[in-house]
């Protein structure tokens, strides 16, 4: 029924019954001052419009608990999403879930260009080669976590639909981490990610690559608004991949004015500033959003839980990113994806951190010399010194420390299964790549 049928029908009763004492009425209104006959149909309009919208809230509540019984009380009967069901039951791993959902949400985005927003088959098409390029070629760690976080907090088996919008939500995540990535590669110079060139180096994309980075960005919250927008933790959903969008933009920026444009002041790379940059840059989105977007999707709103959530987050963070510094340095670039630059880049990197800590006045003195320059020879006698100061060592040693001390630090856990957590420990302890 139309949210205007109910206000129309009382009216027209109401009125009906009042015929005869029209006259009276007219004749009370215009014995009254012009302000007063102002006043008075103020009254009435605002009468008519809250009738209006308390017909149409009713409507829009009785829609919203019309919910499809064979998949949980999640979906809508109005219009539901058509998953990759059969697919999903059929897969053996959660990645193999995980992966059934990509192409769905990626023509969704494309159908949204063309229905939407009147795009031309080159810009959608352009878009297409985009996303399968940017999207779906990474480890998927924190996508595949959303998944994995969801199913240890409701303690089940879940159904078909439960796993298809976990899925979902884990997406998003990857549409932003490739967001961030696309973006980054240019501020960085970077050239190779996953394996394969950088976006942005390829002949015909270059400075597209900024408005494709943008893009990214835009589907993640389209995505969010087609598939979670009749749920109750959509508003809690959006704040947080705002927020998370922002704390990231924070490190970044944190990152690349960690030195001035054209000089090198060592001085400049504290541990201070290295743990603020990777708990904004990395922690934030690359850790403690897959367990909130897991955590919201189950109802939970106890901030309490959230802050055990954060804390654990950050140091599994710090640890992945001084592991990402190592391997940037350390790591075989056939097995890690990609060329590591931090030492041609000048970058605030965990090793360069514990080097100014050890080093004598020559050894500085040689670091200061070689560090941040796009010269072999220099960045392999910046390497020599990693080597002579036994960085790899220090690096070991650091990863077991930090190990003991997440796992102590899990023991104390109360306000969710533990288990949360340990899923990402097992990704990241030792890792290669």
């Amino acid at each position: 029924m139309s949210s205007l049928v109910i206000p129309v029908v009382v009216a027209g009763v109401a009125a009906a019954n009042l015929t005869d004492k029209l006259d009276v009425f007219a004749t009370f209104f215009f014995d009254m001052e012009i302000n007063e006959q102002i006043a008075f149909l103020a009254l009435v309009f605002a009468v008519i419009f809250a009738a209006v919208g308390l017909s149409s809230s009713s409507s829009s509540k009785k829609e919203a608990i019309d919910v499809v019984k064979d998949h949980g009380s999640y979906a809508l009967s109005k219009k539901p999403v058509a998953y990759p069901y059969q697919q999903i039951v059929a897969a053996k791993t959660d990645k193999e879930k995980f992966l059934c959902l990509y192409p769905t949400l990626r023509d969704e985005m494309l159908e949204h260009m063309k229905q939407n927003n009147e795009m031309i088959p080159e810009a959608v098409s352009w878009a297409q080669r985009m996303m399968d390029y940017t999207v779906p070629g990474g480890k998927l760690n924190r996508g595949t976590t959303v998944l994995a976080v969801f199913q240890t907090l409701k303690g089940r088996t879940l159904t078909e639909l439960e796993v298809a919008q976990a899925c979902v939500l884990g997406w998003t995540i990857e549409f932003l981490q490739a967001f961030f990535l696309v973006a980054d590669d240019v501020m960085d110079g970077s050239k190779t990610r996953r394996g394969q060139p950088c976006w942005y180096l390829l002949e015909n994309v270059k400075l597209i690559s900024i408005n494709d980075a943008f893009l990214l960005e835009s589907f993640v919250f389209s995505i969010l608004k087609k598939h979670f927008v009749h749920l109750p933790c959509y508003s809690r959903l959006v704040d947080l991949t705002l927020d998370i969008v922002q704390k990231t933009e924070f490190g970044q920026l944190l990152d690349l004015t960690s030195q001035e444009e054209g000089t090198i002041d060592l001085s400049r790379f504290t541990l201070e500033r290295y743990k603020l940059i990777v708990k904004y840059k990395t922690a934030f989105y690359s850790f403690y959003l897959s367990v909130a977007m897991g955590m919201n999707m189950c109802g939970i709103t106890d901030e309490s839980a959230y802050d055990v959530a954060k804390e654990i987050c950050m140091i599994m963070g710090e640890y992945f990113q001084i592991q990402d510094d190592y391997l940037d340095c350390y790591g075989d670039p056939k097995h890690i994806g990609k060329v590591g630059t931090d030492i041609q880049d000048n970058k605030c990197s965990w090793l360069v951190v514990q080097a100014l800590d050890r080093c004598s006045d020559s050894q500085r003195k040689l670091l200061e010399e070689n560090y941040g320059r796009w010269d072999d020879k220099k960045v392999e006698n910046v390497k020599a010194l990693y080597r002579e100061l036994g960085l790899e060592n220090v690096f070991k040693a650091y990863e077991e420390e930090s190990y003991v001390k997440i796992q102590a630090l899990l023991q104390q856990v109360k306000a969710m299964p533990k288990e949360v957590f340990e899923i990402f420990l097992s990704k990241i302890y030792k890792r290669s790549k």
